[in-house]
């Protein structure tokens, strides 16, 4: 009797997800569901003593997946500078990072975990390389049957993300480098159920996106005390957005397809930024500025957005007429500070960035056209700090950081007769602890990172999305150099 009951919830959740695909006040919300398209990312791709300390320390990792031009410069040796320096590449000409654990990989759904290594290579002559990649498997689902019915739901996410990096040594100075990145995730969310002889139906929800990123990059030494750096990334990707019900025959074909949503987008986005930094006290302290700007576009490939296919033939419910591409432009500054104190190290860092956002669609609902614009923005400011204290011997650290964001977003949308508008200011507290041994070649970390992690401006560290998202996960990482 609960199978039944639970199979005849289904059916009436159907029906009504089918009724939906008809109604007019679905095309209500097309600019905003393209500008709002999830952005799951496998991982940020960031070492845990980065997410420790809030991107103001980075490992080999982070300097293979942000700025590879100082591949040249890295050591395992974890020295206590925002960027390595010429000097600082230590005995070991090859590393080896394994990530175990959500690094990074924020609002992933069962809290799945992310999987990720990286190889880097640094020989004597002027070159060095490194590869990195990422892995997501996750499945979980359920199934019931009585007699002749059966249900079943499930949840996939997979996803894979390569990364790899090379840097050139101009001089003794200079140093120019680059990097491709290309990852691809799959999120799908499955409801069925069939009685045979009677029919039944089969949902599914899934969004499919590829992305790659070419990025160049050249640093600068200037005397023995300061440099600056400059960077270029173009990025483009895809994703596919579709949700459909298929009705089951008392056989078990298809008979009919209801499609709720039907997007196909391309992305395409470009970041400048560029850095100075400076050495202070004999090299006890460091300070580190930066600054840039970031541009992404989002525009609608697919036309009929929403339709109903029987019998082979298609009639569309909801049809894009015209499309303004969603365009978000962010400019964004970031500094961060190191001073040794004593034996301890103490660590600050800030990051402010604002954005614009806006775009329009005009869509044709079952004969209703409809207009929509949006027009967003958002500032967003982080301040963080913490410390990296000694356990009595250097080659053991403890590590606690705190990290508190201000967001102050505007949401506005127009329609031909009406419009919405929405303001918030919310506050976000992050906190870390962790260990970290520093063994001769060997090095490992262990940090909880606990509290809400606020989701960024694209220009700085994490994703573009904007919300505030729960984030309590253990993550560890070795890291070996030979």
């Amino acid at each position: 009797m609960t199978v039944n009951k639970c199979m005849d919830s289904k059916r009436v959740a159907a029906v009504l997800a089918l009724a939906a695909a008809l109604l007019p006040g679905a095309a209500f919300a097309t600019t905003r569901e393209v500008a709002d398209l999830d952005e799951l990312e496998l991982t940020i791709r960031r070492s845990v003593l980065n997410q420790l300390t809030h991107g103001v320390f980075k490992d080999p990792y982070d300097e293979l997946q942000r700025r590879p031009f100082n591949l040249l410069w890295v050591s395992n040796d974890r020295e206590g500078y925002v960027s390595p320096w010429p000097g600082q590449q230590g005995e070991h000409d090859n590393y080896l990072n394994a990530l175990i654990g959500n690094n990074g990989a924020n609002n992933l759904r069962n809290d799945s975990d992310a999987l990720s290594g990286a190889y880097i290579r640094q020989p004597a002559g002027s070159i060095a390389w490194g590869v990195s990649a990422s892995f997501l498997a996750d499945d979980v689902g359920a199934s019931d049957s009585v007699i002749s019915e059966s249900f079943a739901d499930s949840q996939e996410l997979s996803g894979a993300d390569a990364r790899f990096g090379l840097a050139w040594r101009l001089s003794d100075q200079m140093s120019l480098g680059g990097g491709l990145t290309v990852n691809m995730t799959n999120d799908e969310a499955m409801d069925s159920s069939f009685e045979q002889g009677v029919g039944g139906f089969f949902s599914s929800d899934s969004l499919e996106r590829t992305n790659a990123t070419l990025d160049v990059g050249l640093r600068r030494m200037i005397g023995l005390g300061s440099s600056w750096q400059v960077q270029a990334e173009l990025g483009t990707g895809s994703a596919e957005l579709f949700d459909h019900t298929d009705t089951l025959d008392a056989a078990g074909g298809v008979s009919s397809r209801f499609v709720l949503t039907n997007y196909e987008t391309t992305d395409r986005r470009l970041r400048l930024s560029g850095a100075w930094n400076k050495l202070y006290a004999q090299d006890t302290a460091e300070l580190e500025i930066g600054a840039g700007v970031e541009m992404l576009e989002r525009s609608l490939d697919s036309t009929n957005l929403a339709y109903v296919e029987t019998g082979g033939t298609v009639t569309p419910t909801l049809t894009l007429l015209a499309d303004d591409p969603v365009q978000e432009n962010t400019v964004f500054a970031t500094a961060a500070f190191v001073a040794l104190m004593g034996q301890t190290q103490i660590f600050a860092g800030g990051e402010l960035a604002t954005s614009q956002a806006d775009g329009s669609t005009q869509v044709d609902s079952l004969g209703t056209i409809v207009n929509e614009t949006i027009d967003d923005s958002l500032v967003r400011l982080g301040l963080s700090m913490g410390l990296r204290q000694p356990l009595g011997t250097d080659r053991l650290r403890l590590i606690a950081s705190a990290k508190a964001d201000v967001l102050d977003d505007e949401v506005n949308t127009r329609f031909d007769s009406a419009s919405t508008g929405e303001t918030s200011t919310s506050t976000t507290l992050r906190y870390g602890f962790g260990v970290e041994g520093v063994f001769s070649n060997v090095t490992f970390d262990v940090a909880w990172l606990f509290g809400q992690d606020v989701a960024l401006a694209p220009g700085i560290e994490g994703t573009p999305q904007r919300q505030a998202i729960d984030f309590n996960s253990v993550v560890v990482s070795a890291l070996f150099g030979w």
